[in-house]
């Protein structure tokens, strides 16, 4: 059974972007096959496995290695896209702040809210740039103690609380089964009630301080459409949304 395999590498000979439209789609292909077909076996090659030793390539099945090859190049190719876009986030935000600097220079005129964000439009009324400012919110762990307030006064009114009062309650302390994380917005909510019970001031601010800012953070959305009477349609950035 062959080990796990955990090299990083890139095919030679593999055909490049732009490429296809030159040799046709067909041939790109078939090289492509060709080229991850002689890495494969290239002599010599030694690929690291997972303890960190490293073993000849023939001590591996070669649909393995296929598959090891492919996997490393998407990744490699995943983390220079992912830098390409950080950097590209930091320059257009780097640009925007530059903007406002300018225009509060030479024309005394502050750009957006107060908050910083702004939603910015071309002369044609065709592309549109909206950046926003959202504050971060995390939950300590102070929120257990708040829980236990909360489920006291749950408890006192027994029946004097609803299904949906009991869902609402339920339903704030879940916590994201990735992240395992609760969701501030679902305690801010539940700190909004009004409950009809001595203790529920206490609780109330149990949850408050439960609550904690962790700053601001700005994010930059981009819109187009070819008509300014139609809606405007957002350029989705996601790589998995995107259409291939």
């Amino acid at each position: 059974m062959s080990g796990l395999l955990t090299d990083q590498c890139v095919p030679k000979g593999a055909p490049l972007f732009g490429h296809y439209e030159i040799f046709g789609h067909d041939m790109m292909i078939e090289m492509n096959k060709q080229s991850r077909l002689a890495k494969a076996s290239e002599t010599g090659r030694m690929i690291r496995t997972l303890s960190g030793r490293e073993k000849p390539v023939e001590s591996f099945r070669p649909r393995d290695v296929l598959i090891h090859d492919w996997v490393c190049e998407r990744v490699e190719s995943a983390r220079r896209l992912q830098a390409m876009m950080a950097e590209a986030k930091h320059h257009d935000f780097t640009d925007f702040d530059a903007l406002c600097d300018l225009l509060m220079e030479q024309y005394g005129a502050r750009l957006g809210g107060t908050r910083g964000g702004a939603e910015l439009e071309s002369l044609d009324r065709l592309f549109k740039v909206q950046i926003t400012t959202t504050d971060q919110k995390t939950v300590t762990p102070a929120i257990m103690a708040a829980e236990e307030l909360v489920r006291e006064v749950m408890d006192d009114l027994m029946d004097g609380a609803s299904a949906d009062l009991r869902q609402i309650v339920d339903r704030a302390f879940v916590r994201n089964h990735k992240t395992g994380q609760i969701s501030t917005a679902r305690i801010v909510s539940l700190v909004a009630l009004e409950i009809e019970h001595p203790r529920w001031p206490v609780a109330q601010r149990a949850l408050r301080d439960a609550i904690e800012s962790g700053g601001q953070r700005r994010y930059m959305r981009f819109y187009a459409h070819n008509d300014a009477r139609e809606p405007w349609t957002l350029i989705d950035l996601n790589y998995s949304s995107l259409e291939a």
